[in-house]
């Protein structure tokens, strides 16, 4: 997986252990069909089911009028929904984990790299 500053990974489901790098300014699509960027093959999953975007630092992820819906924490999604760190988001029968990371600074690489611990 490619580093990037969010990332989307299936714990449960017909593609357990896939991961994606996601890149703040991309668009992706969560569906079954080749033209999603976020390729699920659970046949419960919308074709193109959900899409996952960030803006102005904040991710959000949109149900495309999927057939079965889109949760985030086990609540169904109406229109965008912002998504946090370890939220668990639910397509078809697909259970997938996302994940975001700061960026690190460069001063604070320097001092790890000093032996100086991260600042709290």
């Amino acid at each position: 997986m490619a580093q990037g500053n969010a990332s989307l990974k299936v714990l449960r489901g017909d593609d357990q252990g896939k991961s994606w790098a996601l890149h703040e300014g991309e668009v992706y699509v969560l569906g079954r069909s080749r033209k999603c960027n976020l390729r699920l093959t659970d046949g419960t999953v919308s074709s193109a089911h959900a899409r996952m975007e960030c803006e102005q630092g904040l991710w959000r992820i949109t149900d495309l009028k999927s057939f079965h819906g889109t949760q985030v924490n086990d609540q169904r999604i109406l229109g965008a929904k912002p998504i946090l760190d370890r939220d668990l988001i639910r397509a078809g029968k697909s259970l997938l984990q996302f994940r975001e990371y700061e960026e690190l600074d460069p001063a604070d690489l320097a001092e790890v790299d000093n032996g100086v611990t991260l600042r709290g």
